[in-house]
């Protein structure tokens, strides 16, 4: 049986590297960036603050969030910074700069 020699060539590129630079020169990685956060949020946050949780967008590095509890959105106000850190940590990137909580 033959085997094939697992040396790549100068010019190849592994299935990783080719998404990687796909997604750079399309510039996608935002919105795969808030995928993942929306897909993640009740990890990051708890089922309580999920639950709550009506709506999630970003835009230009604000984290969106649409309360549906009125004293929740009040004491989310005092936690903006925490939640925050935690998204970047969970991303593990600097992707939020500020949360706008509505």
């Amino acid at each position: 049986m033959q085997t094939f020699p697992t040396m790549r060539r100068d010019n190849e590129l592994s299935m990783k590297e080719m998404i990687n630079k796909f997604v750079d020169q399309n510039k996608l990685k935002p919105k795969l960036l808030e995928a993942q956060l929306i897909e993640l949020w009740p990890k990051i946050v708890g089922d309580l603050i999920s639950k709550n949780t009506d709506k999630i967008q970003v835009y230009k590095g604000q984290l969106i969030l649409y309360i549906n509890s009125p004293a929740m959105r009040n004491e989310l106000q005092y936690q903006r910074k925490i939640l925050a850190d935690l998204v970047n940590k969970e991303l593990n990137c600097d992707f939020i700069n500020d949360v706008l909580i509505r």
